[in-house]
């Protein structure tokens, strides 16, 4: 896997009188983390949904490398290459944890439905592949020995490594991670930062992260887009951003500009 670009180019959501997404522009260049933070209520979930086809934007276009894919569904979207996680986890809690990564993998299963039903020709193929490839990942983010667990077993920081997991079946180019680091401990968190970089050096990935944990926003990012009420307000290098007036007045506060 190698990382691909993003860039969006004056996006715009309303729903009703609400504009939750301002004429959004901003670029993710591939093989980079890009971090997009803001206040509650800024509009980050949105804009992510935006991305991934759950809304469809009112205005502008999304550029996923030189692929135009406004307007096009999840399931397509996630056929082309990207992956993500969600603020909060969904998981099947009832399924084993390997079971959880198998469903991740499931677009990039070439067989017809004849095939997987009754097992034809290259579907047997086809299945242990996938095995080989979920039980790769788990052990990547060493959870190689919780494979037949229970998904709802596992602790909180391991769920949240699950997810990433199943988002990295789908052998995305570009992975938009949605407050990986939310409910975490500082040590689940530490060890988060690690795996990110790890994704980043070792695969290439192109990664946008919306999180809130600003000593990690400061560590991980490349570049930092923020935005308020749904429109950017600053866009630069972690240093710059830290430093701007109004992202510490907007966001990150008075104590924010020591993080």
């Amino acid at each position: 896997m190698t990382g691909s670009s993003l860039t969006v180019e004056g996006v715009s959501k309303r729903f009703g009188g609400l504009l939750a997404v301002n004429k959004v522009s901003l670029r993710a260049e591939a093989g980079k983390i890009l971090s997009v933070i803001g206040p509650n209520g800024a509009g980050k979930t949105t804009f992510f949904n935006l991305l991934t086809g759950i809304y469809e934007p009112d205005e502008g276009q999304v550029l996923f490398g030189n692929r135009n894919i406004t307007g096009k569904k999840s399931d397509s979207i996630a056929s082309l290459g990207i992956g993500r996680t969600f603020q909060n986890i969904r998981l099947f809690s009832g399924m084993t944890v390997l079971e959880n990564v198998l469903v991740g993998h499931h677009n990039r299963i070439r067989t017809n439905y004849a095939s997987a039903i009754f097992r034809w020709g290259g579907f047997g193929k086809e299945e242990r592949r996938a095995e080989a490839r979920a039980h790769e990942l788990l052990r990547y983010l060493q959870l190689d020995e919780r494979a037949d667990d229970l998904a709802a077993n596992l602790s909180y920081g391991d769920q949240r490594r699950l997810e990433i997991a199943r988002a990295l079946a789908l052998e995305p180019t570009l992975l938009l991670l949605d407050e990986p680091a939310a409910g975490m401990n500082p040590q689940e968190t530490e060890d988060l930062k690690h795996t990110i970089l790890a994704l980043k050096a070792d695969l290439g990935l192109t990664i946008v992260l919306i999180e809130h944990d600003m000593a990690m926003v400061m560590t991980l990012s490349d570049r930092i887009t923020v935005l308020e009420y749904g429109s950017v307000i600053a866009d630069g290098l972690p240093e710059e951003v830290k430093a701007n007036p109004r992202v510490i007045e907007a966001y990150l506060g008075k104590g924010g500009a020591n993080a």
